[in-house]
């Protein structure tokens, strides 16, 4: 990797690492405010919309967003035809939806879900004017700028307008507003800054590019949504709103923490994979180097996340959704898995080889399928059980993939995952050990939680910065060496992390 594009994703980590620390701080705040003004029906209908409006926006985006950021040559021409069929198709299928919502109603049985999709459907065309912009931001590596944008749109959306409306008696609409809200904000913030022209692009020359591999990314990522959202409609479809409401808080308890942590990595990696997409040496070197610091990270963070299940929902959604504690258990070892071969579809995504992931994505979906068809009877736990049992097998395909395109052997592989398997088995046994003490001792779930971050915590920073596997040992030399943490100058600050480099150096 370059100098010059190895600053420029440092800087992204940093300014990512910032806004997702930031953002991770208010979503808890949020949601934990929301889960008490809102019932699980209110969670349950914006599920259920959502599923409808990301099923479209797969067609209404074509790809167009990872397809600006992967062109290796973007000239005007081509900025002009992404942005006129983004917000054509974002203004078609807003017409669309909003003609077709009474469709979602009776498949759902429940006629509340009509007016709700149609107002979201406003989502097709806010993304539809800003999907360029904001790719172009990230493909020229502006994440400070992204980052303050981001979390500028969620204070105002979220915090402000969310909350007081669901405080206002607003219900489920305090929840759609803000969705559109924040959108709108960032697509506003996203403009300014980059100021692209908007005049139509008449020619078919740019677009055919941009929809070559658009159009494939835009049918691997509707296959995407298929895998994930599944379950969402199954239980939607047989269980009802307040089922699916219980099974989306679960969700997303575990789901919002990992994607805070790894959309910083995801949002800095692609950009720079598709830099390098020629050179499968190094880019096999970074795969490997970037699954082993995430797996290191996001494995006993969900094992943590399994164990303090209880007193997380306690504490985050309250009392009355203590229905989700054995799914969200299940569900933070999948999703887990689910991150960390993330990396393998930006892989792909990068080279442009997509027929693979097409045919990985449908195979995924068929053994999906049959796990919630074999496990129905077991409720939302089987649902739990369908995902992660899916996943291992997501993980397996994508190894075979990453072997065919980076030759990389499979116990190249596997072995990428036991520096954050064997932390992940020592934080989960650490928190057993005090939560098993301190529920005995019938202590409030407001201190067992906080004991139990504390202790993840520290498990985790002694594990990983004092005890870490040989195999993590050169990635923290490289990330220290990548954030210009030398050690110099006779400073506090200096000294210290010079005596860290001897001891990773004098341990190696």
């Amino acid at each position: 990797m370059s100098k010059n594009l190895a600053s420029k994703a440092v800087s992204g980590l940093k300014w990512g690492t910032v806004s997702t620390i930031a953002n991770a701080v208010m979503q808890i705040g949020y949601t934990s405010a929301m889960a008490r003004l809102l019932a699980p029906e209110a969670f349950g209908l914006v599920a259920i919309a959502g599923v409808v409006i990301r099923f479209g926006s797969y067609f209404a985006n074509m790809g167009l967003t990872k397809a600006i950021v992967q062109k290796e040559d973007l000239e005007p021409q081509h900025i002009r035809a992404a942005f006129t069929a983004s917000a054509g198709l974002g203004l078609l299928f807003t017409i669309l939806t909003v003609l077709l919502a009474p469709l979602a109603a009776d498949f759902f049985e429940n006629p509340d879900v009509t007016p709700i999709v149609q107002v979201m459907s406003l989502a097709f065309l806010i993304s539809g004017l800003s999907i360029t912009s904001v790719s172009m931001l990230e493909r020229e590596m502006r994440f400070k700028l992204v980052s303050i944008i981001e979390m500028v749109a969620y204070v105002l959306s979220y915090l402000v307008a969310g909350i007081v409306l669901a405080a206002l008696g607003f219900g489920v609409w305090s929840l759609i507003i803000a969705t559109l809200l924040q959108m709108a904000l960032s697509a506003i913030g996203a403009y300014v800054a980059v100021r692209h022209s908007v005049l139509p692009q008449f020619r078919l020359e740019p677009y055919k590019p941009l929809f070559s591999y658009g159009s494939r990314m835009s049918f691997i990522s509707f296959l995407e949504f298929l895998s994930q959202e599944f379950g969402t409609i199954l239980i939607g479809r047989v269980l009802g709103s307040h089922k699916l409401g219980i099974y989306n808080r679960a969700y997303m308890l575990v789901n919002l923490p990992m994607y805070m942590l790894t959309r910083t990595f995801s949002k800095v990696v692609f950009p720079s994979f598709s830099k390098i997409q020629n050179d499968t040496e190094k880019l096999g070197r970074i795969y490997l180097s970037s699954i082993t610091l995430l797996a290191a990270i996001v494995l006993p963070a969900c094992m943590g996340i399994a164990v303090a299940a209880p007193e997380l929902v306690r504490i985050v959604l309250g009392e009355q959704w203590g229905e989700s504690v054995p799914v969200l258990q299940v569900l933070s070892l999948a999703i887990s898995l689910s991150f960390i071969t993330m990396f393998a579809g930006i892989v792909c995504d990068a080279k442009a080889i997509l027929n693979q992931k097409i045919i990985l994505n449908i195979v995924f979906i068929l053994v999906i399928g049959v796990l919630f068809y074999l496990l129905r009877a077991y409720g939302l736990v089987g649902f739990a059980f369908a995902v992660l049992i899916g996943e291992t097998v997501r993980m397996a395909l994508y190894q075979r993939v990453m072997h065919l395109v980076l030759e990389l052997s499979y116990r190249q592989q596997l072995s990428i995952y036991l520096p954050g398997m064997l932390n992940g088995i020592l934080v989960a046994v650490g928190l057993y050990f005090v939560s098993s003490l301190l529920r005995t001792a019938d202590m409030p779930a407001g201190i067992i939680f906080a004991a139990q971050a504390v202790t993840g915590a520290v498990l985790l920073a002694v594990l990983t910065l004092l005890f870490p596997h040989p195999l993590l040992r050169a990635e923290l030399q490289m990330i220290l060496d990548r954030f210009g943490l030398n050690g110099g100058g006779d400073s506090p600050v200096g000294r210290m992390v010079q005596k860290y480099r001897t001891f990773i150096l004098k341990e190696a």
